[in-house]
C-alpha cells in the first residue's frame, strides 16, 4: 500500500446526511455522522462521533442546515487534534456514485467536475445532489485541500468486461453515454487485490457483495468479466430498497404517472426487502421467516434465488466457476444467507461449512467443506481502496508539476 502516512477525509453524502470518516493510511481514527432529526415541526441535525476505540458520544449540539456540517466538523476534527498545521490533510475523497464514462474514473475536482455531475442528475437524481453538495462544501470549507469524487464504478471499468453494452441504438447509446458500468467498483478493486495477494486467485471466480446493496461479479484470471449491476444499481439484484431488474416497462409507466424523479425513488428506496417484507434488515427478515411470516418468507426466497441465479448465469457465460467469494455486511456475516444460496450450487460442487469463521490474523476464511470447492469469505474495505487509488493520483499530480 502506498502513501501510508497520508491523511484523508472520505465523505459520503446522502440526501439528508452526510459522513465524515477520517484516515491515516487505512486506519480510521475518527469518524463524524450528521443526521437529520424532527424537532418542534423542523429538521435539525445532529451529530455522532466515533472514536477509534469503537466508543460513540452524541454531541450535545443541534444545526438547522447540513451545510453547515463540513466547517464543524473541521472544528471537531481540530479539537480532537486530528487535524492541525503539523498534521494537515493530504485529500478528501468524495464517494460519487454516477454513471458514465467521466465517472468511470476518479477526477481531482475542476470546472469539468461540476458540469459532468449537473448532468449525471438525470440518471442519479437521488445520489449526485448529494455529492455536489459534498464537493461545494469541502472546496469551502477546506480550502487549497484537493478534492476527489471517487468513481463506484473504477474498479470495473476495464477491457476484459463482455457485457458493458446495452441493444440500443448506436445513436442513443453515445448521445446519453449509456452502458453497463457497474457499481461496487471499489469493494471489488480491494478485495480482488486481497485474493491477490493472499494467493488465493482461481482462474474463474465470483464475488458476491451482498449488503444494502447487493451485486455479484465475474472474474477470469483476477479482471472483472461480467458484472451485475448497470447503467445505475437498480439493475440486477433485488436489495434491501432496490427492484433490482424488472420490465423496463414498469419504469415507463410509473415515469408517466409519477414523474420520473418520484419513480426512480420508488424503484430505487421503497421497494426490494422493504416493500415486501416491510423491513431492510436482513436479520429480522430472517427472525420473521423461521417463525412463519409469509412476507418475510417470500422476501427471503426471491433474495436467495436471486443470488444464487447470477451466479448460476456467470458459470453459464465463464464456463463454470472455480471459487466463489462472499463480502460485505450480508455476504461476511449472515450465516444462513450463504448456506441457502450454495445449497442451490451444490451441483456445481460446492458445498458449505457453516460453522467457521473468518480469521482475523489472516483476514479471511475458507468455508467449504472437505472436497468442495473453495467458498472465501473475506471483509471488504472500500475506503482502502479509495484511498490507495487517491494516493497514487495525487502522487501522480506531484511528480507532474
Amino acid at each position: 500500500m502506498t502513501n501510508i502516512t497520508k491523511i484523508f477525509l472520505v465523505l459520503n453524502s446522502g440526501s439528508s446526511s452526510e459522513k465524515f470518516s477520517l484516515y491515516e493510511g487505512e486506519d480510521e481514527v475518527c469518524s463524524l455522522y450528521f443526521e437529520g432529526v424532527e424537532e418542534d415541526g423542523k429538521k435539525k441535525f445532529i451529530c455522532t462521533i466515533t472514536r477509534a476505540d469503537g466508543s460513540e458520544e452524541l454531541l450535545d449540539k443541534k444545526w438547522d442546515s447540513l451545510d453547515l456540517a463540513f466547517k464543524e466538523a473541521k472544528a471537531i476534527f481540530e479539537k480532537e487534534g486530528f487535524i492541525n498545521e503539523a498534521h494537515p490533510l493530504d485529500g478528501i475523497l468524495v464517494r460519487t456514485p454516477a454513471a458514465g464514462t467521466y465517472f468511470s474514473k476518479h477526477h481531482i475536482v475542476d470546472d469539468e467536475t461540476f458540469e459532468e455531475l449537473e448532468k449525471a442528475k438525470l440518471t442519479y437524481p437521488l445520489h449526485v445532489p448529494g455529492a455536489i453538495r459534498g464537493v461545494k462544501n469541502a472546496r469551502e470549507a477546506f480550502p487549497g485541500i484537493p478534492v476527489l469524487t471517487m468513481s463506484d464504478s473504477e474498479g470495473l471499468t476495464r477491457e476484459s468486461r463482455k457485457d458493458t453494452l446495452y441493444a440500443l441504438p448506436k445513436e442513443i447509446i453515445e448521445e446519453y453515454d449509456l452502458g453497463r458500468f457497474g457499481a461496487h467498483g471499489s469493494s471489488y478493486g480491494y478485495v480482488m487485490g486481497r485474493i491477490k495477494e493472499l494467493g488465493l486467485l482461481e482462474k474463474k471466480m465470483v464475488v458476491c457483495h451482498l449488503g444494502s446493496g447487493c451485486s455479484v461479479t465475474g472474474f477470469i484470471d483476477g479482471e472483472p468479466a461480467y458484472t451485475s449491476m448497470g447503467e445505475t444499481p437498480l439493475e440486477g439484484l433485488m436489495s434491501s430498497t432496490r427492484t433490482g431488474s424488472i420490465d423496463p416497462t414498469i419504469g415507463a409507466l410509473l415515469g408517466e404517472k409519477l414523474g420520473a424523479a418520484e419513480a426512480i425513488k420508488v424503484m430505487n428506496k421503497e421497494s426490494g426487502l422493504v416493500a415486501i417484507a416491510g423491513s431492510n434488515d436482513m436479520r429480522e427478515i430472517i427472525a420473521r421467516a423461521e417463525e412463519g411470516d409469509e412476507d418475510a418468507v417470500l422476501a427471503y426466497n426471491l433474495f436467495i434465488d436471486g443470488v444464487a441465479g447470477k451466479i448460476g448465469e456467470f458459470a453459464a457465460k465463464m464456463g463454470g466457476i472455480d471459487a466463489i467469494v462472499f463480502t460485505a455486511t450480508i455476504g461476511e456475516r449472515s450465516i444462513p444467507v450463504r448456506s441457502s444460496i450454495i445449497a442451490k450450487l451444490e451441483f456445481m460442487g460446492f458445498k458449505i461449512d457453516d460453522e467457521v469463521k473468518v480469521d482475523k490474523a489472516l483476514g479471511f476464511v475458507n468455508a467449504a467443506e472437505e472436497g468442495s470447492k473453495p467458498i472465501y469469505i473475506i471483509p471488504t474495505n472500500e475506503a482502502a481502496y479509495m484511498i490507495k487509488k487517491a494516493g497514487e493520483i495525487l502522487d501522480k499530480e506531484e511528480e507532474n508539476a
